[in-house]
């Protein structure tokens, strides 16, 4: 199984800094490689302590919602934007502006804090949801 070291590096600074649990994240298996998962409520949490400001705006209604987020980290100084989408083919959720809203919100997140593409989100796919029968990565990430 192939890691990223710059994901773990993270990982552990997000524990320490903003002290965060393993339970807060884990490994999804995609193909011969790990993706490592934020829980969206643990990445909130970190946008708060950071101070981490968003507004949304309602791009698209039907039949997928997009919304685009702004957000603004006031200790970099640096703003930042991403589109969030929801749809009957990109969730079986049935609240799709929430839906939308929180992966554009959560893109924004990491991006300001240099961990998009490193860590992704619950909120970013339906696969990327936690598996009850997957109780052993809460070890993996001490």
């Amino acid at each position: 199984m192939s890691k990223t070291p710059y994901a773990e590096k993270l990982i552990k600074k997000f524990k320490t800094k903003y002290g965060l649990a393993g339970s807060d994240f884990w490994p999804l298996k995609l193909g011969g490689r790990e993706q490592w998962i934020i829980n969206h409520n643990a990445l909130e949490r970190v946008a708060l302590q950071e101070e981490i400001s968003w507004s949304i705006e309602v791009l698209n209604f039907a039949p997928d919602v997009v919304v685009k987020a702004t957000a603004s980290h006031p200790r970099t100084g640096a703003t930042i934007q991403s589109l969030g989408e929801a749809g009957p083919k990109t969730t079986k959720n049935a609240y799709l502006y929430a839906m939308a809203e929180k992966r554009a919100v959560d893109r924004c997140i990491l991006k300001l804090l240099n961990a998009h593409a490193y860590l992704y989100t619950d909120q970013d796919a339906d696969e990327f949801k936690q598996k009850d029968e997957e109780e052993t990565w809460k070890e993996q990430v001490k």
